[in-house]
Formats: C-alpha cells, sequence, structure tokens
C-alpha cells in the first residue's frame, strides 16, 4: 500500500476530510444513525487529541474541517480510531466505509472559508433542507452563534496564524 502524503505532514495541520460509506448507500438505521455518529465523533477527537472546526453528517458520508497538532499521522489515527468506532456504535456487522478516506490540507483563510461553507451548504445543496441552519447534523449553527459546549474550536492559532472579522478567537469547552 503505497504512503499517503498526509502522513509525511508532522506540523499541525488543518485538514478538510471526507469519509463515504462503503457502498455509498445510507448509514444503516438512517436518520437516528446520525446522532450516534456525532457522538462518537466528538468523544473520538477528545480521546486523540484533534480538534473539529466544522462538520457535516450526510445521509451517507462525513466532511469534517479536523486539526492535527501532529499533522497527518494524527489524522490518519484519529480516522482509523473513528470509523471503527463508528461501526462498532452502530453495532454494523461487516464492513462499513469506504477503505480510504479524502484529505486535503488547509493552507490560508481563504480556503478555510470555502470549504466551512462547503461544508455548511452541503445538506442544502442534496435537498435534505431549504436552509443549512436546519439540518442537525452540522457546525452551522455552532459558527452563526458561535456556541460552546458541543467541541466545535473557532481558535485556530498554531495551525496557520490567526483568522481575522467573524471567525474568532473563541473555542468551545471539550
Amino acid at each position: 500500500m503505497p504512503l499517503r502524503k498526509r502522513n509525511l505532514i508532522n506540523d499541525p495541520s488543518i485538514f478538510f476530510l471526507t469519509t463515504t460509506t462503503g457502498n455509498r448507500g445510507q448509514f444503516p438505521n438512517f436518520p437516528e444513525s446520525l446522532r450516534i455518529i456525532e457522538k462518537t465523533m466528538f468523544d473520538t477527537t477528545r480521546d486523540k487529541g484533534i480538534s473539529i472546526f466544522g462538520y457535516v453528517i450526510m445521509p451517507s458520508h462525513i466532511h469534517l474541517r479536523a486539526g492535527s497538532g501532529d499533522g497527518g499521522p494524527g489524522i490518519s489515527r484519529f480516522m482509523h480510531s473513528f470509523k471503527g468506532r463508528v461501526r462498532i456504535n452502530l453495532k454494523h456487522k461487516g464492513s462499513l466505509w469506504q477503505e480510504r478516506f479524502d484529505d486535503l490540507v488547509i493552507k490560508s483563510e481563504k480556503q478555510f472559508r470555502i470549504k466551512l461553507d462547503y461544508i455548511h451548504n452541503n445538506p442544502v445543496k442534496d435537498g435534505l433542507v431549504e436552509n443549512a441552519a436546519d439540518w442537525s447534523y452540522s457546525s452551522f449553527s455552532d459558527w452563526q452563534n458561535h456556541a460552546r459546549g458541543k467541541g466545535i474550536l473557532f481558535e485556530i492559532d498554531g495551525f496557520f496564524g490567526e483568522l481575522p472579522g467573524e471567525v474568532t478567537r473563541q473555542h468551545s469547552e471539550l
């Protein structure tokens, strides 16, 4: 198996991640399973030292903006653990996920914002809701209200610099 380029990045980094069900079908027990997936995601981020800057859980895939203090290797460990825990927590027998996940290193404020907008508008684009705020399994409302409590991080110092404007230096308490 070839070495993934993300594993060559050892500095603090923010990644745009996508992981998909093996057959691109809905998660089992949809939509109830989305709540379990969301809880598992936040539990795994705490256990693995990963920061979540944005996410959306869709019927067949998940988009995350996640930060790791040790770059790609930390992201790889997180995703491996997260995908396994979801399969266990959903009591799914057999393969649930595509073997790999897609990643892109976020390198600028502009790219950060573009990916955040993409994540939050995904349920609207797919016709699941009319307004992004109506999709419960997303960080959209957290960013709108700078909500604390779920585990969304709004501070990005140490990743690629401070973001001005509506991206604040606050972060939610884990």
